[in-house]
């Protein structure tokens, strides 16, 4: 027997189910909007979840400073805030935490508290901070003298590309050699300074001119690099270079003589409170035509104007 037809419409015997369920479906989407609207009033809008954390930081670091800065300071609650900017990512609080301890400012003094937050701030960032650990470590300053912990340090901000590390580093390298201890890494010295100094850093030029005029560690010297690296550091107005400028171009050392150039940078060395600078200027115009020492004073003012 053939299968009846059914008809396109539902039977009518169908449609007291079909309506039934579309009441139900209505109904549960309208308990589902009620229930969302409901998780919506109860929530607040900045909820931590959802809260930015850098938002979250600043506002926090905003209260931290208005703390401290009252009268008179108001360190639980500075501190409270500074470390609420610090678990939100902070370097500047978690610095400012470790400053906290290290000065015992509203806490005891503890320099083992105070390297932990500044090595937070090292490695959320702040690299200037890794700097700061390895010349506490080198130094047993807060903590536990330890030469290894100190190179450590300055390491990691040498391979974040800091060139402060480098000259860190390097300076102790040079001035282990000085004392006679691994005078070979004078050349992995140099190598540090040469890259901070390419990166604009002219203070890594006083080690180099010292390597150069001094021998340091058994390093060649050359009077031509020597003067070369002074005079980098005496036009970045480092007064101590400015002073041995002076002497070399007076003695013709490295460069041309040029007493009446030496006297514009001793006159320069003087002025910034660098004894050997002014021993100098006394010594060369005690020897020089009073017209040529007016002319080192000119070139001096000169050169200090230009800088402004």
């Amino acid at each position: 027997m053939p299968l009846p037809v059914l008809h396109q419409a539902s039977p009518a015997w169908r449609r007291p189910a079909v309506a039934s369920i579309r009441a139900r479906a209505h109904r549960g989407l309208a308990l589902l909007a009620l229930t969302a609207l409901a998780a919506c009033a109860q929530q607040p809008a900045d909820t931590p979840a959802e809260a930015d954390p850098g938002a979250i930081a600043d506002a926090a670091e905003a209260r931290a400073h208005a703390h401290m800065t009252a009268e008179p300071p108001e360190w639980d609650e500075t501190y409270a805030a500074f470390e609420v900017a610090a678990e939100a990512g902070s370097s500047t609080a978690m610095s400012h935490l470790g400053w906290m301890y290290e000065e015992g400012h509203g806490v005891a003094a503890d320099g083992e508290r105070a390297a932990y937050w500044y090595a937070r701030a090292a490695r959320a960032g702040a690299h200037d901070f890794a700097v700061k650990l390895g010349w506490m470590y080198l130094a047993g300053d807060g903590v536990a003298r330890d030469r290894q912990q100190a190179e450590d340090w300055f390491r990691e901000a040498i391979d974040a590309d800091h060139q402060p590390g480098r000259i860190a580093l390097a300076s102790v390298l040079v001035s282990d050699a000085v004392g006679g201890r691994e005078p070979a890494r004078v050349a992995e010295a140099r190598e540090l300074l040469e890259v901070a100094l390419d990166d604009g850093y002219a203070t890594a030029s006083y080690f180099l001119a010292r390597l150069y005029i001094e021998g340091i560690g058994g390093h060649r010297v050359d009077p031509e690099l020597a003067a070369r690296y002074t005079r980098i550091g005496a036009e970045s107005g480092d007064a101590r270079m400015q002073g041995w400028l002076g002497w070399m171009l007076a003695h013709g050392e490295g460069v041309a003589r040029d007493r009446v150039e030496a006297a514009k940078w001793a006159n320069l060395a003087a002025a910034d409170g660098d004894g050997f600078g002014n021993d100098l200027r006394l010594a060369l115009e005690a020897e020089m035509p009073s017209e040529d020492v007016r002319a080192a004073r000119e070139r001096a003012v000169n050169w200090a104007l230009a800088r402004r």
